[in-house]
């Protein structure tokens, strides 16, 4: 199973909440959870960028 798959079964499962904002652990893996704002005031989504945790390597961007 891929990251991105992972990531998304885990938000439909609970198991991972993106609109908690900001940088933290997450399993075996550092994210980055950003709110996606497009136009002024309009909530738009998240960008998830997924780190290695052991190296820092960038592994996948995903947006909701």
């Amino acid at each position: 199973m891929d990251i991105e798959t992972k990531i998304q079964k885990a938000i439909i499962n609970n198991k991972l909440n993106p609109s908690i904002l900001g940088e933290r652990k997450w399993y075996n893996y550092f994210i980055r959870v950003t709110k996606l704002v497009w136009v002024r005031n309009f909530h738009d989504g998240y960008l998830i960028e997924v780190y290695d945790e052991k190296h820092g390597n960038h592994l996948v961007t995903v947006t909701l």
